[in-house]
């Protein structure tokens, strides 16, 4: 039934079908074609990869499925079935990653065939909401997937993170900590928005070498952590600190472990830490980038900052249904909403009654109606855009009088990579 699940020929797709794979040597090759900065350019590479993938195949949630011409491997991808938390909601989500149509076979429409494959097969499951890591944004902007959170990555010595005197001892943690790390992560994925949950073989970085897990206990109970990765300067007794992960579940674990990177300001030249807080800047004593350039005028460069992961909700009234408890503004208001999917050519159009922020549906008549597409809507109801902000440039066109909603959206925080 599984097999059966996944093969669809589509009409004029000339014979063309979707099953899971079973040769994972083709689809290494697929893979090392379609990315070439995987560098899977030996044998002993390719076939690394090839038994991670047919490992992970094996795992219930991830799904690697090829797209075949006859028995021809034209392209893949790898479905990833998530747990997302959404405003405090545990929703089902779609992952998919490693999309891939190889070299030959481009510009043939597979890609949509591929994505439409995969929104489907979510729809299926009960999926109502998907996301991915876009090799270019506006590629899968066009197929209905909307920006997703800001990213910032500072550079900055050890010696400007604040120093706190007080604080728990941070100790060495490997895989023999693998379920307590584990813990220590699902407390903190319950209390953000955005945040997906990860099974037990995502935590095998705890096993790796060239990474560095140190943790932090409160009355014997794990409530933060911390991986590290040296990296060598131009010498080696110069290196540079980056930091993989951080996770914390209470302040004193978060300033135990900003006190602990602030005490390698005598070994590491300089540390890299990614983060989604916008206002990370202002915990530093001096915020300015390592290579001290200015960005405009005289503003000073303080962060890189970008975009990765991108959302696209795939059954609005079911996204309703979790977000009802939600406060999105103070306004009371029937909002008529009129979504448009150009790539599935779907439009949806409902009314929902804000009652000091909080949506219901209604089958009442709407004040003020709103239209915009699936992508920009996926974007504002997901906390990664205000309204105010799609209005004023034209991606989402209101009538009626002005709304006091989705002015000050959460921002998600996801931090599994597929």
């Amino acid at each position: 039934m599984l097999d059966l699940m996944y093969r669809i020929v589509y009409e004029g797709g000339n014979g063309m079908d979707f099953k899971k794979v079973e040769d994972f040597t083709a689809f290494t090759d697929l893979s090392r074609r379609c990315y070439p900065g995987m560098k899977l350019n030996t044998r002993e590479e390719q076939e690394r990869y090839t038994e991670h993938r047919r490992k992970m195949a094996q795992k219930d949630d991830i799904h690697t499925i090829g797209l075949y011409e006859k028995e021809q491997l034209v392209g893949g991808y790898i479905a990833y079935d998530h747990v997302m938390n959404v405003y405090g909601q545990q929703v089902k989500a779609g992952g998919i990653g490693t999309v891939a149509v190889d070299l030959p076979y481009k510009k043939q429409g597979h890609a949509k065939r591929i994505i439409q494959q995969f929104l489907a097969e979510a729809r299926d499951k009960g999926q109502i909401i998907a996301h991915l890591y876009p090799f270019q944004p506006s590629f899968y902007k066009r197929m209905g997937f909307g920006l997703g959170p800001r990213l910032s990555t500072y550079h900055f010595h050890p010696s400007q993170l604040p120093t706190y005197y007080e604080g728990e001892k941070v100790e060495v943690l490997n895989a023999d900590d693998q379920d307590e790390v584990k813990a220590c992560y699902d407390t903190w994925a319950e209390d953000n928005h955005g945040a997906t949950a990860i099974p037990t073989y995502g935590f095998a970085f705890l096993e790796k070498e060239e990474l560095h897990t140190f943790g932090v206990r409160e009355e014997g109970k794990l409530t933060g952590y911390v991986t590290l990765e040296f990296k060598e300067g131009d010498h080696f007794l110069q290196n540079d600190l980056h930091v993989k992960s951080f996770f914390h579940t209470s302040t004193k674990a978060y300033r135990s472990l900003i006190r602990y990177l602030h005490n390698q300001k005598d070994q590491v030249r300089s540390i890299y830490f990614p983060t989604f807080d916008q206002e990370f800047a202002y915990s530093l004593n001096d915020p300015v980038h390592v290579d001290e350039q200015l960005i405009f005028s005289i503003y000073h460069k303080v962060s890189e900052e970008g975009r990765g992961l991108m959302y696209r909700i795939l059954d609005i009234p079911a996204f309703l249904e979790k977000i009802g408890e939600v406060c999105f503004g103070t306004d009371t208001v029937r909002v008529g909403w009129k979504v448009k999917d150009s790539f599935l050519n779907e439009t949806h159009e409902s009314v929902w009654q804000f009652t000091n922020g909080k949506p219901q549906p209604t089958g009442e008549e709407a004040e003020v109606t709103i239209e915009i597409d699936i992508a920009n809507f996926s974007s504002l109801m997901m906390g990664c855009v205000s309204l105010s902000s799609l209005l004023r440039s034209g991606a989402a066109v209101s009538e009626g009088r002005a709304v006091d909603l989705f002015q000050h959206p959460e921002q998600p925080k996801c931090w599994t990579f597929f």
